[in-house]
């Protein structure tokens, strides 16, 4: 296992949320919600009410984080960190370095827990939540485990012709029905996926500003749920 090198402290964490239910009708997965380092040390929460995102997840059934009152206008305390927390293995756990290990991360791992959350995404099976790093503007060098978003519902797309290690290039989807700015991972000229939208405008900064590749770093999931994921190395 090669861990990530250059791991970045992020400024923030933007919540994302997707329906679970497999047939409802929009499965477009949206941010919701983020989250501030606050003057005193501790963390802020707030909801993203108003926004594009935000209307859509309600209109789909999006009820808040059940550690979050959805009236409230912003959260701030020492917990707010810790609620998310609970999503991961803690710490001293004896498995906690093979976690550690499946996100490619450094062992130990000495940054802190808003990294954490950020470099491993969160999820649980139970719900359609996951968080998303905001990084300072135009960070480098930087890496990062990407997790194709939409990988089985691109046409062409085949995990058994991925292989680790292969090259992945990026492309805008201008005619993306959804997002007019959408990016594609691409592998040998087929179009596999996307890149998360709420990681778009980070990786979009990227591509015209630095020096980025990316090439498959881990294949699972399941035949009918299969999951890729792509290192991407910023320099």
């Amino acid at each position: 296992m090669n861990p990530l090198r250059h791991i970045v402290e992020p400024v923030g964490l933007l919540l994302t949320w997707q329906p679970q239910d497999e047939q409802a009708p929009n499965r477009t997965r949206r941010v919701v919600g983020e989250v501030r380092l606050s003057k005193e040390g501790g963390a802020e929460f707030h909801y993203l009410k108003g926004t594009m995102d935000f209307d859509e997840a309600i209109k789909n059934g999006f009820q808040g984080y059940p550690a979050f009152n959805l009236k409230a206008d912003e959260i701030s305390s020492s917990g707010v960190l810790e609620s998310f927390l609970r999503r991961l293995p803690p710490r001293k756990r004896d498995d906690f370095a093979e976690f550690l290990a499946l996100h490619r991360l450094p062992v130990p791992f000495d940054h802190s827990d808003m990294a954490l959350l950020a470099y491993t995404g969160s999820r649980l099976p139970s719900d359609g939540f996951s968080l998303v790093p905001i990084f300072p503007q135009n960070t480098a060098p930087c890496d990062l485990l990407l997790e194709i978003a939409g990988f089985r519902h691109a046409d062409g797309a085949q995990q058994e012709n991925l292989q680790i290690g292969d090259p992945i290039s990026f492309e805008v989807d201008s005619a993306n029905p959804i997002d007019q700015d959408a990016i594609c991972l691409v592998h040998n000229g087929i179009r596999i996926g996307y890149v998360n939208r709420a990681l778009r405008e980070t990786i979009s900064t990227w591509l015209k500003n630095r020096s980025v590749t990316a090439a498959i770093e881990r294949l699972n999931g399941k035949p009918e749920r299969p999951l890729v994921y792509v290192r991407v190395e910023v320099r």
